[in-house]
This record gives structure tokens, sequence and C-alpha cells, in this order.
């Protein structure tokens, strides 16, 4: 069995039946392997490594790419729905900041749930929306795009 095949969500599961912290508990996942794979190449020190990926798995700049993506990818009703819900989901941890991070930290539950639902429910969807977060990681990071592979 392939590794791809492995990691695929059970046929069984039903995301919409799934609570909010669930779908962004798998969405984390998937994000931070994404932005992993993304940066281990070429060669840096762990140390750098890991700045690296923690600058963009932290809530604020999932925060900042949930904006961007709301503004210019076309997300289904279902998945606004799933956005909705995200940013609504009762988390412990969130009770403790303060209000500009609690902000940061709804949307970027908001973002996880969003491709944690995308991961679990249509694949191809999922590879759409990693395919356009790629192209702004590229801007991020000074490579030439083309938006139409999206």
């Amino acid at each position: 069995m392939a590794f791809l095949e492995l990691m695929s969500p059970i046929d069984t599961a039903k995301p919409d039946q799934m609570s909010t912290s669930s779908l962004a508990y798998l969405g984390d996942v998937a994000f931070e392997l994404f932005v992993r794979s993304r940066y281990v190449w070429p060669n840096r020190r762990m140390s750098d490594l890991q700045n690296k990926v923690v600058s963009l798995v932290r809530a604020e700049y999932q925060s900042r790419l949930l904006q961007k993506m709301i503004a210019s990818f076309p997300l289904t009703p279902a998945e606004q729905s799933v956005l909705a819900r995200g940013r609504n989901a009762n988390l412990t941890a969130r009770k403790r900041l303060k209000a500009g991070q609690a902000t940061a930290y709804q949307d970027s539950t908001a973002f996880e749930a969003l491709l944690g639902y995308a991961y679990i429910s249509d694949t191809r969807r999922f590879n759409e929306m990693l395919g356009w977060i790629k192209l702004e990681l590229d801007a991020l990071d000074g490579i030439q795009i083309s938006r139409e592979s999206y």
C-alpha cells in the first residue's frame, strides 16, 4: 500500500458530523506537514528550519493567510460554513488570550478546520487549496509564480 493511500481518511468519516476542533486538529497536521516538506530542502540548520516553519504555522500568519484566501480563493457555501464554525469554536486556550491574539486564534482555527474538512471530504479540493497556499508562499519567498495553476 502506498504512503498517500495509507494517509487518506477512512471512507466512513463524515466531516459534517465532526467537531470543529477535530477538523482543525487534522488541518493543523496537514498544513504543518506541507510547510515542513516545502522548507526541508535545501539543507539548512535545524534551528533555521524550525524558525521558518514556526513563523508560517503560527496563528498570526494563518490568520493573514485566511484573510487573503477569503478575498481571492472562491469558497463553497459548505466551506464558508466550516469557517464560521471554526471561528466560533470554543477553545479553552483562546480564553486566556488578549483580544488581538484571540482574533488570530479564531482565524487560525477556522483555517485549520477548513483544511481538515477539505482533506476528509474532497481530495481534489484539498489539493486546490494547497496549490493556492503554495502560490502564496512562493510570493512570500520571492519566487516567480503563475496564478493559473490552482
